[in-house]
Formats: C-alpha cells, sequence, structure tokens
C-alpha cells in the first residue's frame, strides 16, 4: 500500500512564486496524489480531502490541459435535479488567524454553458451528513465568482481569486456549490471542477512546526465511504490468475479490433496479433472471460459480462478463423469492482474481456464432456440512429416518430425482457459536451419508449460521448454511423 510522502503531499506548491512556495495552508492542492481506501484497497479520492457523505462521492479526473496545475481534477455537483451535492473538505496544514488576511486561489472549470461559481466554508472541524445534499443550512465564507476572474485558461477553465479576512482561528476548508437549485441542464447534472486550490496568508511566514505531522495525518485517513465511526466489512472480488504455462491477455473488448482502439490499446493490440499469428487449430485453447461491473445496474452485470466474453469469441472465430472448439466462454457476476468504481478511469478498469491462453495438455488423458452452466442468449442490439434526433439537440425529431416506431416495434414485449440504453457520439467537439449530449439522447429516448408502454423493461439509461466508437472517425459516413443511441436487449 502506497502511502504518499511529504514530497506528495506538497505537489502543486512549486506552482507558486517562490517566495510563498512554503505557505499553501492546502496539502495536496492539485489532488495529483490518490489515496488506496481500506474499505475496498483500491484508489478512490484525491490524498488529505474528504467527502462530505460517502452516499455520492468525489469523482477525479486525468487530463492534459496546459492549465500548469497538474494532470488530475476532481468533480462537483453544482445543480441537479434533485438537491444532490457533492463537496470537498480538508483540515488546514495551519490554523488560520483571527483577524489576518489571506489569498484564496483556484483554477476552476464547468459544464457547458455553466459560469464557474465556487463556495468556501472555513469551520473548525469536518462536516459529515450521512445524505449527499446540499449544504443551503451553512453560510459560505468566501466566493469566488465571475468577478473574480483574473485569466482565462484551457478547456472552459479559470484562474480565480480574491483576498480575505479570517473571521476566527480555523482550521478546516470545504469547497462546494452551497446554493439549492435545480440544474439548468435538463436532463443531468451540473459540474464545477477544481483543477488547483491555494489559501495562503497575505503575510510572508513560513508554515507551522506541526505542518508535517498534519500531513502525515492527512496520508493515513483511507476510511473514504462511511461516515466517522462506522466501518464495512472488506469485500474483494477473486479475479481469476493464469494457470502455469497460460497467458493472460486483458484487453478493453471489441473495441480493440477496431482501427481507434488499436492505436489507444497498442500492447494489448500487439499480445492479441501474437496470438493470432501463433494459432492453429488444436495447439491454443482460449478462455475467455467478461468483467462487467457496474453499481446501477448489478442485476444484469453477468448478462453484460457473458455479452462482451461472446462479442470477443465471434470476433476470434469469424475474423481469425478459431476453431470453436478452442475456445470456452466464462460467465463471472461480479460483486465487488477490484477498482473502486467512483472515478470514470477506475470504472473502464473493471469492464474488461480476460483472455487466458493455454498450451494442449499433451500428459493428460482427453476430456471428459462435463454439463455447464447455460450461457445466456446473446442479446440483440437496436441502433437508433442521429437522424431520429434534431441535429445536434437531444430531442426526437417528431416528424420522424412514425420512423421511430418501426424500430421500437421490434422491441419483443416478453417476460424476461430487460433494456440497457446507451448513447454514444463521434469525436468531434469537447469531451464534456459529448457525454453530457449521449446522455440525454439516451434518456430522451428512454421517455419516449416508456410512453410506449416500455418503461417496466428499462434497467440502464447511460451515455458513453464518444469513448465507444463502432467505425473509425475519419470520415463523414464514420462519424455518422457513431452518432447513435443502442437499445440492447436482453431476454431470458
Amino acid at each position: 500500500m502506497r502511502l504518499p510522502t511529504l514530497f506528495h503531499l506538497m505537489t502543486g506548491m512549486l506552482l507558486l512564486p517562490p517566495a510563498a512556495r512554503a505557505q499553501n495552508l492546502l496539502a495536496n492542492p492539485s489532488f495529483e496524489d490518490v489515496n488506496v481506501c481500506i474499505e475496498y484497497y483500491a484508489p478512490c479520492a484525491p490524498v488529505g480531502w474528504e467527502n462530505v457523505s460517502p452516499a455520492l462521492k468525489m469523482q477525479y479526473n486525468y487530463h492534459t490541459y496546459k492549465n500548469k496545475a497538474g494532470h488530475q481534477y476532481i468533480n462537483l455537483v453544482s445543480g441537479s435535479v434533485r438537491d444532490e451535492r457533492n463537496y470537498a473538505q480538508t483540515r488546514l496544514l495551519c490554523p488560520m488567524r483571527k483577524g489576518k488576511r489571506y489569498r484564496i486561489m483556484a483554477i476552476v472549470g464547468a459544464t457547458q454553458r455553466l459560469e464557474p461559481e465556487v463556495d468556501f466554508y472555513l469551520s473548525k472541524d469536518y462536516v459529515f451528513r450521512e445524505n449527499a445534499h446540499v449544504l443551503n443550512d451553512l453560510k459560505p465564507t468566501v466566493t469566488l465568482r465571475k468577478a473574480q476572474i483574473t485569466k482565462p485558461l484551457e478547456k472552459n477553465f479559470y484562474r480565480m481569486e480574491t483576498v480575505f479576512t479570517a473571521e476566527d482561528d480555523f482550521t478546516h476548508l470545504l469547497v462546494g456549490r452551497m446554493e439549492l437549485r435545480q440544474s439548468r441542464a435538463s436532463g443531468g447534472p451540473e459540474f464545477i471542477f477544481l483543477d488547483y486550490l491555494e489559501l495562503v496568508p497575505e503575510e510572508q511566514t513560513d508554515l507551522c512546526a506541526d505542518a508535517a505531522a498534519i500531513m502525515d495525518s492527512l496520508a493515513h485517513r483511507r476510511l473514504r465511504h462511511t461516515l466517522p465511526g462506522q466501518h464495512v466489512t472488506r469485500q474483494m472480488t477473486n479475479v481469476r490468475t493464469a494457470k502455469n504455462g497460460c497467458m493472460d491477455v486483458e484487453i478493453p473488448g471489441t473495441d480493440l479490433f477496431t482501427a481507434v482502439g488499436r492505436a489507444r490499446y497498442p500492447l494489448a493490440a500487439s499480445r492479441i496479433d501474437s496470438l493470432v499469428q501463433r494459432y492453429q487449430p488444436g495447439g491454443l485453447r482460449l478462455r475467455i472471460t467478461g468483467y462487467f461491473f457496474d453499481p446501477a445496474s448489478q442485476r444484469f452485470d453477468s448478462a453484460l459480462s457473458a455479452r462482451e466474453a461472446i462479442d470477443a469469441r465471434e470476433v476470434f472465430i469469424n475474423d481469425f478463423a478459431f476453431s470453436p472448439r478452442d475456445i470456452k466462454v466464462v460467465t463471472l457476476q461480479i460483486s465487488t469492482p477490484r477498482y473502486d468504481a467512483a472515478s470514470p478511469g477506475a470504472k473502464a478498469r473493471n469492464n474488461f474481456v480476460g483472455i487466458e491462453v493455454c498450451p494442449p495438455d499433451i500428459s493428460a488423458p482427453p476430456e471428459t464432456p462435463v454439463a455447464v452452466a447455460e450461457i445466456p442468449p446473446p442479446p440483440d442490439t437496436l441502433l437508433i440512429p442521429d437522424v431520429l434526433f434534431k441535429f445536434d439537440r437531444h430531442e426526437l425529431n417528431p416528424a420522424l416518430f412514425s420512423s421511430l416506431d418501426t424500430l421500437v416495434d421490434k422491441i419483443p414485449r416478453a417476460e424476461g425482457t430487460t433494456l440497457a440504453l446507451i448513447g454514444h457520439t463521434d469525436n468531434a467537439g469537447a469531451d464534456d459536451y459529448n457525454l453530457e449530449l449521449s446522455l440525454r439522447r439516451a434518456e430522451a429516448l428512454a421517455a419516449y419508449l416508456r410512453k410506449k408502454g416500455l418503461g417496466d423493461y428499462i434497467l440502464t439509461v447511460s451515455g458513453e460521448g464518444e469513448k465507444r466508437p463502432a467505425h473509425p472517425n475519419d470520415s463523414p459516413e464514420g462519424r455518422r454511423r457513431n452518432r447513435r443511441v443502442e437499445i440492447i436487449i436482453y431476454k431470458q
């Protein structure tokens, strides 16, 4: 288990002018170091920073923007259709002094059409709540608004700062939006993104003598998914390891077999190429296992894992001429992820296809056929094309409802049928905008299906943005075909 050192906890202080580098009262101000939670033994949250409630986790993302604030930022809900809200909080490395002046600076981003607005609450202890609701009962100590923008940065990020006088000897800081309001974006939440925070006294003084000890205590705070005083039982998913003489290959799924996927995962593509070149019927045996975990859809995670494994099997048979007798598909039910699903990056690592490649054991007696669990039938996929939506919008085009009904009529209304709606876009435009558009389109289609009496069949509605292209985005036709909503039809 990795515990951040004093050097790592001070990440981001090198961004300050030389005279002020030692004065930032915030540990891990650019969120570069990520904790390992003792509940899951998995990366889960930036070191030194706490959630207000375990019900709505603090998400963090990697980026390559040139904002000179490292490569990690956190997402905080700024507005939602309900009063859901999450916050980040930390203990200051040194207490503030009442009556002294301090400067707070932040590198802040926001989702499309949302102005960067941040509230800060200073206190003498952590704030914890059982539920992830807006903290409109707390009055912000300091606010950053449009008037406090000092410099526009890349990708809808801004440098913002202000100076204020401490009203008490504060020891803790909480950041987020405390105004109770609904999202101005229909159908989904709005977010602010924090790339870097700095809280420094206006007077040039060194950090207090206790700063190093406080940093060390923050590094050891790893219980992130329960309220203080509560505990959880640690559960781990037993991920199979390859037997002696066998080779394990992990691929993201059938995306690997596209040009985009090969470019994105060159090492896995190289190992698959080597496998294909070595294959002779009867000479290698493949065991393909789908791994899929989504906390919002655990009822059919096993079906999704089976779908991923079966799709990979079909590629090996149809595209690479593997014998069906040399491939075995395993269906896996995952109850706990190997990585904490709070992070989009970690979530992607929970969903993959494992391929175990083994040479035949010539010393072993011939295999006796044994009964195996029946594999669920592969799901059907119904594609709702971009043309059925208004141009660059999430609303369905009423003029084409008859065409949409022709597709919807293909969905079986039988017991055991379940539907997953997944929106996709091409790679034109900003990542955040594409993700939001894909989710809204999937939600608009879900609303239409409910009007058609299919609401009870819908289990999940999600958006993937541009992450899962079905075709290369290097031509107008490829981009057009990538702009779609998939209806995955599962049948028992």
